[in-house]
């Protein structure tokens, strides 16, 4: 349910809106809030959290993994575990084309879902080896996969830097306001919504202007830059959909795109004069 202006004052939404700001995402007493017990079958969608957890899995199996001197995963893990990540065919096929071995970066997926698992805090690296932590050993079952999925979205928004998946642009306001971006888009992606025109929709108007003010080409467009540091991650993360899904990975300006079910069960927030509120709040 979207609640309109007038479930709350003013006064109100703009003390709300300071609130998302300054919110502890993992407190669970905040503005915004986020189950971390969902079963599995739930998270069949989620591609960032089924690559991560084959990678967890993995390393697992094989008691850690030796690091190459740049820091990365060994190149004969990485084979053992490039068949089974989660990514569309032609991408697949693409990587084998031009590589003829695949190293870590080369599986962008497999390097994201490592290097975001060691912000969560899953996976350590030592004398050249990773190896999982305790914690991550303790989130493998089926009956954790609610947490691990939850502490991997934590990670990868509160403390991965986002401009390291998307290096193309800078827009640092996009991650520091992004409580205020999920609650936007709760609010306007409840049903189908055109990707054009949605950055100014769901972005402060001082994030707009900063995103604005990073466009420095005549191709730029504003839909390409939002996508890089939001629509795309939450595509990944299972929390999205794109109204035709195609081969293209991604999200792009001719998409339209709405949340899921999964963002439904995961993502709330505690609305202003609205008591027992889970949805966003209009601004219309």
């Amino acid at each position: 349910m979207i609640f309109k202006l007038r479930a709350a004052t003013l006064p109100e939404l703009e003390e709300f809106m300071v609130r998302l700001l300054g919110s502890d995402w993992e407190a669970g007493d905040g503005a915004i809030h986020f189950c971390a017990d969902l079963p599995l079958a739930a998270l069949s969608g989620a591609a960032f959290f089924q690559n991560a957890r084959i990678f967890l899995k993995a390393l697992d199996r094989n008691g850690g993994t030796g690091a190459t001197e740049a820091g990365n995963l060994n190149r004969a893990f990485v084979q053992q575990v490039f068949d089974e990540l989660d990514m569309p065919a032609p991408r697949r096929e693409s990587i084998l084309q031009v590589c003829k071995v695949v190293n870590e970066t080369d599986a962008w997926e497999l390097h994201l879902a490592r290097v975001v698992s060691e912000c969560a805090g899953l996976v350590s690296r030592r004398k050249k080896r990773f190896q999982l932590t305790r914690l991550g050993a303790s989130l493998l079952s089926d009956e954790k996969c609610g947490e691990l999925f939850w502490r991997l979205f934590m990670a990868y928004f509160r403390r991965f830097n986002l401009s390291y998946d998307f290096n193309l642009r800078t827009v640092p306001g996009i991650q520091q306001s992004m409580a205020v971006v999920l609650w936007r888009l709760d609010a306007v992606a409840r049903e189908w919504t055109a990707v054009r025109g949605l950055a100014e929709m769901i972005l402060l108007p001082a994030v707009h202007a900063e995103l604005r003010g990073s466009m420095v080409s005549q191709w730029d467009r504003e839909e390409w830059i939002l996508a890089g540091y939001v629509l795309n991650p939450l595509l990944n993360f299972g929390l999205i959909e794109k109204k035709k899904p195609g081969d293209w990975p991604g999200v792009d300006e001719k998409d339209s795109i709405r949340v899921t079910g999964l963002w439904r069960s995961f993502v709330s927030f505690r609305v202003p004069g609205v008591r027992g509120a889970s949805g966003g709040v209009g601004l219309n």
